[in-house]
């Protein structure tokens, strides 16, 4: 595996009820989208061309987690609020689904 991506991936199962999804514009000003209520799982798909840095519940800057491009994230997170940033004059779009 000279591409450094596992042949498998663990699957995620939830006991979740609802779901609700979010469309978020990242820029290098830095944003926070927040969900109608605190969700218990979320999966950050980052559609856009650069990499865009993600916090929850919390300000995000240039340091926190860099989500590249064309990549996506999970976690059991409880959290309400996605912070977003991009490095300056980049610009990204993150589909966020978090479930309840």
């Amino acid at each position: 595996m000279a591409s450094g991506f596992p042949d498998w991936q663990i699957r995620a199962f939830t006991s979740a009820e609802n779901f609700e999804q979010l469309r978020v514009v990242a820029a290098a000003v830095e944003a926070t989208t927040s969900f109608a209520q605190q969700v218990k799982s979320v999966l950050i798909y980052n559609d856009g061309a650069n990499p865009v840095h993600i916090n929850f519940d919390a300000v995000a800057t240039l340091l926190n987690m860099r989500l590249p491009a064309k990549s996506w994230f999970t976690a059991d997170l409880q959290v309400t609020d996605i912070h977003t940033i991009c490095a300056a004059g980049e610009t990204g779009t993150c589909f966020i689904l978090g479930t309840y």
